[in-house]
C-alpha cells in the first residue's frame, strides 16, 4: 500500500494511503494537517491505473511537489517530496528508500516557500564590515584541497561564461561552490527584488537537509549587502552575535559564510551564502576569500544574465505591443461606409503603439449611418482597452434605441457600472440620408467645427447641449441637436491631440488653426491632408504627446436624379 511519510524532532509518521486520500486542516479529511496556513481541504492524492496523482484543491498557499508548483495533476513517483505550507511529506509506493548521505538536491527558491526571517544582531558588533570571529572547540574540519579549489574556481569561469540565463546560472554557482567547499550542507543564492525586498533564488542542500524547515537569515544576507564585504562566522551556533537568530538556532548552523553579488559599480543586488550544521569551525578564513572570488564572477555573469533576461521581456513586451498594435488598428473602419450625398474620410495616430482615441462608422436601420469620434482619458494599453469596451458597448446601444440620445444615455450607464477611474469624451453625428438631417449628440467632446458652403461661415452647432463625459456617473441626460447640411457644407470632427499638439517651445497648435483650415473652403480630402500636414509641422522633430483623430464629414451632390430619390423618401415613410 502507498503511503506518507513526515519527519519532525527525529521522529517519523506514516499515513496510508487508500484509492483517494484527502489532505487538509479539516477533521473529516483523510490525512490531517494541523498548520492555520493548510486549507481545509488543501490537496486530494488518488490512485488510477496509470499510477497515483496529486490535485491540488485550489488551496490558498498552493502545493509543491519537490519545488514545484502543483497547477494541475502530478503523477507521484517513489521518493516525491510534497510540500504543504510549512509541512513536507514524502510519497511511498511500498518501504522508504534507503537514505543516502551524499544525496544533493537543487531546486528554484522562488517556488519552495523558502521562509526568510529577521535575526537581530546584538549591538556590540565589530564596526568593521567584514566580521572575522575566532571559533572555539574542535578545530577539525573537512575541507577539498586547494588545487581542487583552484580547479573549481576556473571551472565556474568557464561555465558560467557559456549560461545567458539566471535558470542555468544560478543553478551552476550552487554547484560549483558544493565541488569548492565540501563542508557546506546548505547554499543559497539570495537576490534583490525590483520593489527592493530580498528573495531567495535557488538553494541547494546536501544529504538530508531537506527534511529541514528551510529559514535563511534576511539580517545576516542585508549585512554582508550592505558592508559590501563578506561574513564570516567560525562557530555560529556558539557567537554572541547570532544567540537569537532562529533561523541559526532551528537549523544548528555551526559555520556559515556569506559575500555580496555586487555590480559593475560595486552595488551589492545580494549575495550567495553557505552554511554548515555538523560539528564546529567548518570554515576558515582563507575560504571568504575564495567565496568571495566566486561571488565576484558570479556577481558580473549574475548581473548580465539579468540584463539579457531583461532585454528578452523587453523584446517580448515590444512584440505584444506590436500586435495590439495590428489588433487596434483592425478595430477601426478600414475604408469609409458609402452614404448617398455624404463623402467621409479620417485620419488616425496613436502616440504610442496603441492609443485611447476612436473613431467608428455604425450602419444603423433606415439607412442611417453614426459617425463616433471619442477620446478616452490617457493613452497606452489600458486606454486602449478601454476604448475596445466602449466600441462595443457603443454599437449594442444604438443597435436597440433608434432615439439616438438614449441610446447614449444607455450606453452611459453601462459604462458608469464598470466601476473604472476612467471616463471618455464622446461625439456623435448620425446621418440620416433619407430625411436628409444629421443628428448631433456631444458627451463633453469638442464640438464639430461646421463651415456653410453658402456663406462660408464657421459655427459649432451643440455646445450648450453638450452633457457630461461618458463613465463619470449614471443617470445622465443628453439632447440630440439637428444639423441641416447643405452640398458643399462640412462638418470636422477631433480630438485634443489635434488642438493641444505641442512644439518644441511648449506651443499648442490651438483651436483657431484647426478653424482656419476649415474656413478655406476645400473639399473633405484636401482639408485633411491640409490639417494633417499643418499639425505635423507644428510640431517638427518632438514626439507626439497625445493620440490624433479626425473625422470630415462633407456634404456632396446625390448622383441619382432627383425623381428617384423622392421615391425612395417617400418608400422610406411608408415603411
Amino acid at each position: 500500500m502507498a503511503f506518507l511519510s513526515s519527519r519532525s524532532e527525529g521522529t517519523v509518521g506514516r499515513y496510508d494511503l487508500s484509492d483517494t486520500a484527502i489532505i487538509g486542516r479539516h477533521p473529516e479529511c483523510d490525512v490531517i494537517l494541523t498548520v492555520g496556513a493548510v486549507s481545509r481541504h488543501h490537496a486530494k492524492i488518488f490512485k488510477t491505473e496509470a499510477g497515483h496523482f496529486l490535485e491540488d484543491l485550489q488551496s490558498r498557499n498552493g502545493t509543491f511537489v519537490n519545488g514545484k508548483l502543483v497547477t494541475n495533476t502530478h503523477h507521484l513517483e517513489e521518493g516525491d517530496r510534497i510540500r504543504i505550507c510549512e509541512v513536507e511529506l514524502t510519497f511511498h509506493l511500498d518501504s522508504p528508500p534507503a537514505f543516502t548521505p551524499s544525496s544533493e538536491m537543487t531546486f528554484d527558491g522562488t517556488q519552495f516557500g523558502i521562509m526568510m526571517v529577521d535575526d537581530p544582531v546584538s549591538s556590540d558588533d565589530d564596526s568593521s564590515s567584514r566580521i572575522d570571529i575566532r571559533r572555539s572547540g574542535d578545530t577539525s574540519r573537512i575541507a577539498a584541497s586547494a588545487e581542487a579549489k583552484l580547479a573549481a574556481l576556473l571551472k565556474i569561469t568557464r561555465n558560467l561564461g557559456q549560461a545567458l540565463s539566471l535558470d542555468d546560472v544560478l543553478p551552476k554557482v550552487l554547484a560549483t561552490l558544493f565541488e569548492i567547499f565540501s563542508q557546506a550542507d546548505r547554499g543559497f543564492v539570495v537576490l534583490r527584488e525590483a520593489d527592493g525586498s530580498l528573495a531567495p533564488r535557488w538553494v541547494k542542500t546536501r544529504g538530508n537537509q531537506q527534511e529541514q524547515m528551510i529559514r535563511i537569515s534576511r539580517t545576516i544576507i542585508h549585512e554582508a549587502m550592505t558592508g559590501g564585504e563578506p561574513i564570516l562566522s567560525l562557530d555560529a551556533a556558539n557567537d554572541d552575535r547570532f544567540d537569537a537568530a532562529a533561523s541559526i538556532a532551528d537549523f544548528r548552523i555551526r559555520s556559515m559564510v556569506c559575500a555580496p553579488l555586487l555590480d559593475s559599480e560595486g552595488v551589492a543586488f545580494g549575495a550567495l551564502q553557505i552554511d554548515s550544521s555538523e560539528g564546529q569551525g567548518r570554515f576558515a578564513e582563507n575560504d571568504v576569500d575564495l567565496l568571495a572570488a566566486v561571488a565576484a564572477q558570479a556577481g558580473i555573469v549574475i548581473r548580465n544574465a539579468q540584463l539579457h533576461e531583461q532585454a528578452l521581456a523587453q523584446r517580448e513586451v515590444e512584440q505584444d505591443l506590436k500586435l495590439s498594435t495590428e489588433v487596434q488598428q483592425a478595430f477601426l473602419p478600414q475604408q469609409p461606409p458609402e452614404i448617398a450625398g455624404y463623402r467621409l474620410r479620417s485620419f488616425y495616430k496613436a502616440a504610442h503603439h496603441i492609443g485611447g482615441d476612436y473613431f467608428d462608422y455604425i450602419r444603423l436601420p433606415g439607412d442611417r449611418v453614426g459617425v463616433v469620434v471619442a477620446d478616452v482619458v490617457g493613452h497606452g494599453v489600458a486606454a486602449a482597452m478601454f476604448m475596445a469596451k466602449l466600441s462595443a458597448e457603443t454599437r449594442f446601444c444604438l443597435a436597440g434605441e433608434p432615439d439616438v440620445a438614449k441610446a447614449i444615455e444607455v450606453l452611459n450607464d453601462r459604462m458608469s457600472a464598470l466601476q473604472i477611474e476612467r471616463f471618455v469624451t464622446f461625439l456623435l453625428m448620425v446621418i440620416d440620408p433619407i430625411k436628409d438631417i444629421v443628428s448631433i449628440v456631444n458627451a463633453g467632446h469638442m464640438c464639430p467645427i461646421v463651415r456653410k458652403a453658402s456663406d462660408g461661415s464657421i459655427s459649432e452647432p451643440g455646445e450648450e447641449e453638450s452633457g457630461l463625459p461618458i463613465a463619470i456617473d449614471e443617470g445622465m441626460d443628453y439632447e440630440a441637436v439637428p444639423l441641416k447640411m447643405e452640398v458643399g457644407d462640412l462638418a470636422l470632427m477631433y480630438t485634443d491631440g489635434i488642438n493641444e499638439a505641442m512644439n518644441g517651445e511648449d506651443e499648442q497648435f490651438g483651436t483657431e488653426a484647426v478653424r482656419e483650415i476649415v474656413a478655406a473652403g476645400e473639399d473633405a480630402d484636401a482639408t485633411l491632408q491640409r490639417l494633417v500636414g499643418a499639425v505635423a509641422s507644428h510640431v517638427g522633430s518632438g514626439p507626439q504627446d497625445d493620440d490624433m483623430c479626425v473625422v470630415i464629414i462633407e456634404r456632396v451632390a446625390v448622383e441619382q436624379p432627383l425623381a428617384d430619390r423622392e421615391t425612395n423618401v417617400e418608400l422610406a415613410t411608408n415603411i
